[in-house]
């Protein structure tokens, strides 16, 4: 009987709303209860999110809730979530929390007080030797889409001096753009060692939330304004939306400073932009890239193709087939065009994208482009890695240090220079 039920809300801006209404604004991801509270994770705004709600002490017949405090922190970029609570008849939840410039940390706040800072204790946070947060800073913008009316969710991280000299002299500074953009999988805002060799020499890093992840939602990611089927080529457009507006509004980089990079699906992002608009970019790693997305799925023979066609349709469908070779990016390299300096990265032993697609993309982007004008084109099978590259740590290590070597020398950022 639904009159027995009742929608849990909460207060904001003075007005009281339902707190998941079914509606595109916040996401239920899972709950976990205690004896005097229930704790709610989800999605608002792009972000994962955890409100603590207060049951109703005078009421013991029914479960009402009495209260709902969603949960703020100071950064605007963050990744958070409830950690492993054991004690059902605790007053205290401990959190997973970290963001761009925070390493993880386990958080234990108090849920009769949620958001009050001074009863929040650290209880554990990984440390990073010679990481000093104070020297760095994030944003979380949104940059309107060709559309009009789509607000795509960027991410950028900085040190702090690089971005005070721009806001002061208006010289532009070189910028890392990545980006995923499929199969509904959402890319968080969170902290990692691994970019700290490009913060540390001046770069801004940027994460461009584009369609056909699941930050905004189910919609983010499905038909008909999302990035599945037969409107993907949103997830191209939100990409290169955000580099122009990088270079021609916001004025902080330049096409040549400007570089980019996508692994697996996210290689099909990286080639299908520089496709789109080659002129927008300096360099371009595509990490065991899928852009031969035509060849392949056409092919059931392949073991993962049928289950693929769940995320791009079915090419030996016509209307999927015509849709898809407008995008593939081994179909649309153009003939005689200017294209940034790129590094194409394989596993042999790789059973989602074979090692012959960034080989077939290499020849096609060296064989088609203009050869004076464009820059290198670099190809890299390792003969021994699957999908995931080296799962050795130190061999993976290795590899990265080869991505941004080439990354720093295609835009001039080598010591040396």
């Amino acid at each position: 009987d639904e009159s027995h039920w009742k929608d849990v809300t909460m207060m904001v801006d003075d007005e009281e709303v339902k707190l998941f209404d079914g509606g595109y604004e916040r996401s239920l991801d899972g709950v976990e209860p205690f004896e005097k509270h229930l704790v709610a994770s989800g999605r608002f705004d792009g972000i994962p999110r955890v409100w603590v709600m207060e049951f109703d002490p005078e009421n013991d017949d029914t479960l009402t809730i009495q209260k709902s405090t969603q949960l703020a922190f100071e950064e605007t970029a963050y990744d958070v979530g409830v950690s492993v609570n054991y004690n059902y008849d605790s007053e205290k939840l401990v959190l997973y929390y970290d963001s761009l410039i925070t390493p993880p940390q386990s958080v234990e706040i108090s849920m009769n007080d949620p958001n009050n800072a001074d009863d929040r204790k650290v209880l554990k946070q990984r440390n990073v030797p010679g990481y000093d947060k104070t020297e760095y800073d994030c944003d979380r913008i949104t940059v309107t889409s060709r559309d009009g009316k789509t607000e795509i969710p960027v991410s950028l991280v900085y040190r702090r001096d690089v971005m005070e000299q721009y806001a002061s002299s208006g010289k532009t500074v070189p910028v890392h753009m990545v980006g995923y953009g499929s199969y509904g999988s959402s890319s968080e805002a969170d902290f990692t060692t691994t970019r700290l060799p490009l913060l540390r020499r001046g770069m801004v890093y940027v994460m461009a939330h584009v369609r056909g992840g699941g930050e905004m939602g189910r919609q983010w990611y499905e038909e008909p304004n999302g990035a599945k089927y037969l409107c993907k080529e949103n997830t191209f457009n939100d990409f290169c939306d955000i580099a122009k507006w990088l270079i021609e509004e916001k004025k902080l980089t330049t096409p040549k400073q400007l570089s980019i990079e996508g692994r697996s699906a996210g290689g099909l992002l990286i080639g299908a932009s520089i496709n789109q608009a080659p002129e927008l970019f300096g360099a371009a790693i595509l990490g065991v890239p899928f852009v031969d997305v035509a060849a392949t799925m056409v092919d059931s023979s392949i073991p993962l193709t049928c289950g693929e066609w769940e995320e791009w349709g079915n090419p030996n469908e016509e209307k999927y087939f015509d849709y898809i070779m407008g995008y593939s990016p081994l179909n649309n390299v153009k003939s005689g065009g200017t294209y940034p300096s790129c590094l194409l990265t394989g596993g042999l032993h790789d059973p989602r994208v074979q090692y012959w697609e960034p080989s077939k993309f290499a020849a096609e982007l060296r064989h088609t482009q203009n050869s004076e004008t464009s820059g290198p084109i670099c190809l890299k099978i390792d003969m021994t890695a699957g999908h995931f590259s080296a799962s050795d740590r130190y061999k993976y290590l290795k590899e990265l240090a080869f991505d941004w070597a080439f990354l720093l020398d295609q835009l001039g950022l080598t010591e040396e220079s």
